[in-house]
C-alpha cells in the first residue's frame, strides 16, 4: 500500500438528475484528496448525463462516460471498473453521498489492516432533502456466518482481488441489483473482511431505489449462476435452488428375524 494511494469511486448514474450533484459534491468535499470519480451513465433521459458533464469540467479528478443506451446496473458496475485505475475501488451510487472524511478513514484503517481486502461501514438513511430518517447498523463480519452478510455502504475494496476471483458476474447481467452482493460473496470465499463502526455513507430513500426491483432468489432465473444465493445457501446448508434446509435421507439397516 502506497503512502497516498490513488481511490477509484465508482458510480453508477441513471435518471437521478435531482441527486447526482449532492452525490458528487461529497467526493469533492472528502479530507482525503487523492481520489477518482468515475461516472458512467446507463441511457439516462433526465438530463443527468448532461449535468455530469458540466460538472466534470470543474474538476479533473471526475472522468464521464456514456453506455449511449441502457444497458442495466450490472453492465453499468462493469463499465465504472473497467476505467478505474485506483489501488482501491469503492461503490458509491449517483443518489446518495458519502461523509466527508469516509475515505481518510477507509484508508486509515485498512493500513492497519493489512490482509483485509474488503471493508464497510455503517450508514444513515436519508430523505429526497437530506434530512436523516434512521441509522443503519451494519453486522459485524463473521466468516462462519456469511448468510447474515452481502454487500453494505459504504464498500471498498483493494483493486488487486480482482485478479483472484470472477469479478462482475456476466451471468446475471439480466437481473436489476444483484452484482455487489454477487461480488462481496466471491471475496468473502478467499479474503478477509472487516466492518468499520462508523457511519460514513448517506443512503437516499427516494422510493423508487433499485432494491426494490430484486426478485426473490428462489424465483430468479439467474440463481444457478448467482455467486451470493451460492455462498449464502452454503453457510447455512440449505438447497441453492429452493433455499430450504437439505433434506438428509436416512435409510434403517434391514432386520433379519429367524424363523
Amino acid at each position: 500500500m502506497s503512502d497516498k494511494p490513488l481511490v477509484s469511486i465508482l458510480m453508477p448514474a441513471y435518471n437521478t438528475v435531482a441527486y447526482i450533484k449532492w452525490a458528487i459534491e461529497s467526493c469533492q468535499a472528502q479530507t482525503y484528496r487523492n481520489w477518482e470519480l468515475i461516472i458512467v451513465d446507463d441511457g439516462s433521459t433526465d438530463g443527468t448525463y448532461e449535468l455530469a458533464q458540466v460538472l466534470q469540467k470543474k474538476d479533473k479528478r471526475i472522468q464521464v462516460y456514456s453506455n449511449g443506451k441502457n444497458l442495466g446496473i450490472n453492465k453499468t458496475r462493469q463499465h465504472t471498473a473497467k476505467y478505474a485505475k485506483g489501488e482501491f475501488l469503492g461503490h458509491l451510487d449517483s443518489d446518495d453521498m458519502l461523509e466527508r472524511w469516509a475515505l481518510e478513514e477507509m484508508l486509515y484503517t485498512f493500513k492497519q489492516k493489512p490482509d483485509v481486502m474488503l471493508m464497510y461501514t455503517d450508514h444513515v438513511q436519508v430523505s429526497k432533502k437530506n434530512i436523516v430518517e434512521s441509522y443503519c447498523a451494519s453486522p459485524t463480519y463473521d466468516v462462519k456466518t456469511l448468510h447474515k452478510h452481502g454487500w453494505r455502504h459504504f464498500g471498498v475494496y483493494r483493486a488487486e482481488v480482482l485478479k483472484h476471483i470472477q469479478g462482475y458476474n456476466d451471468k446475471i447481467s439480466y437481473i436489476p441489483t444483484c452484482e455487489d452482493g454477487d461480488l462481496f460473496m466471491q471475496i468473502a470465499e478467499k479474503f478477509p473482511i472487516y466492518r468499520l463502526q462508523k457511519i460514513l455513507y448517506f443512503y437516499r430513500n427516494h422510493g423508487d431505489n433499485n432494491s426494490s426491483q430484486k426478485p426473490k432468489c428462489e424465483e430468479c432465473k439467474a440463481n444457478p449462476d448467482c455467486n451470493f444465493v451460492r455462498v449464502w445457501a452454503a453457510s447455512l446448508d440449505y438447497d441453492q435452488r429452493t433455499l430450504k434446509p437439505r433434506v438428509t435421507v436416512t435409510v434403517e439397516p434391514t432386520v433379519e428375524v429367524a424363523a
